[in-house]
């Protein structure tokens, strides 16, 4: 991105910020913060500018924090101030999805051997019931 752009997206969005009444931002609240696609689609970017224009998702940081005093937005929990000054990404569980299946697929096993144990009764006594009868097979 140009400097000549990353300057007009900042304009763009210090303008936006300007015509916003509280209500306003009260409408865009989701999830405890603004909702990133409805306010870039309001001011007239993409939403990427939002998180790679460092100026624009700075403003966006402090325009956020200026809105919880005045209770348009959440007050941040003691959980989400730490994950904010860790900023760590997830540790990624590769083995999460085998185990998944291997749990679905041991469900489905032994819905599978109660069923076969079942039938395996029934023939016991249809072969008990034959057996009685004289009748061998």
């Amino acid at each position: 991105m140009s400097q000549k752009k990353a300057a007009e997206n900042i304009d763009l969005f210090e303008g936006w910020i300007g015509r916003q009444t509280n209500a306003d931002f009260k409408n865009l609240v989701r999830r405890g913060q603004l909702n990133r696609q409805e306010v870039a689609n309001a001011v007239g970017f993409s939403k990427s500018v939002l998180r790679q224009n460092p100026a624009v998702k700075a403003r966006l940081a402090q325009l956020e924090d200026d809105l919880r005093p005045i209770g348009i937005l959440p007050e941040k929990t003691e959980q989400r101030v730490q994950q904010e000054k860790e900023n760590k990404p997830k540790k990624y569980d590769g083995e999460a999805s085998r185990r998944s299946y291997d749990k679905r697929r041991l469900q489905e096993l032994e819905a599978q051997n109660l069923e076969l144990k079942v039938k395996l009764k029934r023939y016991e006594e249809l072969s008990e019931v034959l057996t009685e009868m004289g009748i061998e097979f």
